[in-house]
C-alpha cells in the first residue's frame, strides 16, 4: 500500500487547551463593546462637525478620518498589546496559528473578510459555535485564533489544509493538527 506523506509545507503551529479559546458568548460581548466604541467615535465626529459648522468638503474629510480611525482600531490596535476595549474587558487576545501577534496585513485581510467577504456575520458566528477551536471562518482563512489573554500554547503540530464543505462552498482551511488522543479502553 502506497501511503502519502503528510504535507508540512505550511510549517508548524501551536494549539491551546480547549478552555483557552474564546467562544461565541465572549465574542458577542467583544463585538457589542467594540461597536459601541466605534459608534461613540462617529457621534463625536458628528457633534464636532455640527459645533464647528464645517463645510461639506471638511465634513467629508471628517468621515474619511473616521473610517481611518475605525480601520486602525480594528486592525493595528486589536493586534497590539493594547487590544481593543472589547478584547481588554473580556480578557482576550488574537494570535496567529504559530502563536505570534498577527501582522497588520493579516488583520486587514481578516477585517476585509468580514466587511467584503463571501460570508456574512451570521454564518461566521454559526461556524464559531461548532468549531473545535472556536475559530470563525474568517479566523480560519486569516490563520488566527482568539484566545484568553493569559493563554499559553500546550503543544505544537503541523499546519495543513482541512477540506470542508459548508454553506454550499468547498473550503480549504488552514488548521493546526493535534496529536490523536488515545482511545479509552473499556
Amino acid at each position: 500500500m502506497n501511503r502519502r506523506k503528510p504535507d508540512n509545507s505550511l510549517g508548524t503551529g501551536v494549539y491551546f487547551a480547549t478552555g483557552d479559546y474564546v467562544g461565541l458568548g465572549r465574542r458577542l460581548v467583544i463585538l457589542v463593546i467594540d461597536i459601541a466604541v466605534l459608534g461613540a467615535g462617529v457621534v463625536a465626529l458628528d457633534v464636532a462637525s455640527s459645533v464647528w459648522l464645517f463645510s461639506e468638503e471638511t465634513y467629508g474629510m471628517l468621515n474619511l478620518g473616521g473610517l481611518l480611525l475605525a480601520y486602525l482600531y480594528l486592525t493595528v490596535i486589536k493586534a497590539s498589546r493594547l487590544r481593543t476595549l472589547g478584547y481588554r474587558m473580556v480578557g482576550a487576545r488574537i494570535v496567529t496559528l504559530k502563536g505570534e501577534r498577527p501582522s497588520v496585513f493579516r488583520m486587514t485581510f481578516r477585517l476585509f473578510l468580514w466587511v467584503f467577504g463571501p460570508l456574512n456575520v451570521v454564518a461566521d458566528l454559526i461556524w464559531l459555535g461548532v468549531d473545535r477551536d472556536r475559530q470563525s471562518l474568517r479566523d480560519h482563512f486569516a490563520g488566527t485564533f482568539v484566545v484568553k489573554a493569559s493563554a499559553a500554547p500546550i503543544g505544537e503540530g503541523p499546519i495543513h489544509l482541512a477540506y470542508v464543505q459548508a454553506f454550499a462552498l468547498s473550503l480549504m482551511l488552514p488548521t493546526v493538527t493535534r496529536p490523536r488522543e488515545p482511545a479509552e479502553s473499556a
